[in-house]
């Protein structure tokens, strides 16, 4: 008898659950977080990459997928938004390579890249990278949002030569090495610090990437912009690595897709900001320095020599072989 009884619930059990598959009836639910807030520049390349996947979702796969934002360093503090990636606490991370070189160190040398992110996934750069991700941090490499606009040095003094002796300037991780060969003493401090300590003269400028200055108001602080711009603004995807692989192929391939597409379309937005933030800094007072070709060689060859240097002697294994990747000066 409780045989029977077993198979009648068994069978029910079966027509119950087989009538209605649970991915129809709940939709896999990504959590995700930024390294900035919503005001940010950085911000937009987060918008066009979800709006591309929720076009995607919706044509190919309704119902299936929901990307839920949780926010940005108000709902994890950025230092640890990597480590709450690794752990599963969030599924998604939008994030500079700044932010992780603690437990990936190779990823500094994206800055270095000479190569948009379409391109790196032609020249097998992003491969590299994902492979990197997936047996250093268990995290999947996605891609890159961009921006793929330089970073400038903006002073309240102005200079003549690619020497910043006797300077403070508030820098990230990404682009200390650079200015400390140029002579300068990179001072390094959160975004949210630096218009104060401009204001109170602690620092004499700031690095900040070709779009997004005036959201923080330093403008109002400083006098100069030095050209050229160097290194690149890499904004990785990241996406956990188990979280990935539980994922149907139908899935991975618009997430997939939305980032090929999101990196084109990214790359393209910012390039129109940066033409348009440049006359915007001018118009508000900022005069631009444009050293003479000889020091505008210096500049660049000081801070793409200290990056690689650095890069090569943290990773003596891969450091070379990313900068056969990204850079053209093998």
């Amino acid at each position: 008898m409780k045989k029977i009884v077993a198979l009648v619930w068994f069978a029910v059990a079966v027509l119950v659950c087989g009538s209605v598959p649970l991915s129809a009836a709940e939709p896999y639910t990504l959590k995700a977080i930024s390294a900035w807030p919503q005001s940010a520049v950085e911000y937009k390349a987060w918008t066009t990459w979800i709006d591309l996947v929720d076009q995607m979702v919706a044509k190919k796969a309704p119902g299936e997928l929901k990307i839920r934002y949780l926010g940005g360093p108000e709902a994890v503090k950025t230092p640890d938004q990597a480590s709450a990636l690794q752990r599963g606490q969030v599924d998604i991370l939008y994030t500079s390579g700044a932010y992780y070189t603690n437990v990936l160190p190779e990823i500094d040398a994206l800055k270095l890249s000479v190569y948009t992110p379409a391109e790196e996934r032609s020249n097998g750069a992003q491969a590299f990278l994902n492979d990197l991700h997936q047996k250093k941090l268990g995290v999947y490499y996605l891609g890159r949002l961009g921006l793929n606009v330089k970073f400038f040095v903006y002073l309240k003094k102005p200079v003549k030569s690619a020497d910043f002796t006797g300077l403070n300037i508030r820098v990230s991780p990404l682009y200390l090495q650079a200015i400390k060969g140029l002579g300068g003493n990179p001072v390094v401090m959160p975004l949210g610090d630096t218009y104060l300590a401009l204001e109170r003269n602690v620092v004499d400028g700031a690095c900040s990437p070709g779009v997004g200055l005036r959201e923080w108001g330093w403008q109002k602080q400083l006098k100069y912009v030095v050209e050229p711009g160097f290194y690149t603004v890499p904004n990785p995807l990241l996406i956990n690595l188990n979280t990935w692989n539980h994922l149907p192929q139908k899935l991975k391939d618009i997430l997939r897709d939305a980032t090929i597409e999101g990196e084109k379309k990214v790359v393209a937005d910012f390039e129109e900001m940066a033409k348009k933030e440049r006359p915007a800094l001018v118009a508000e007072g900022i005069q631009v320095i444009d050293l003479p070709p000889a020091e505008k060689e210096k500049f660049l060859r000081i801070a793409y020599d200290e990056g690689w240097k650095d890069i090569i002697q943290k990773n003596p294994q891969t450091g070379p072989e990313l900068k056969k990747l990204l850079s053209k000066s093998k």
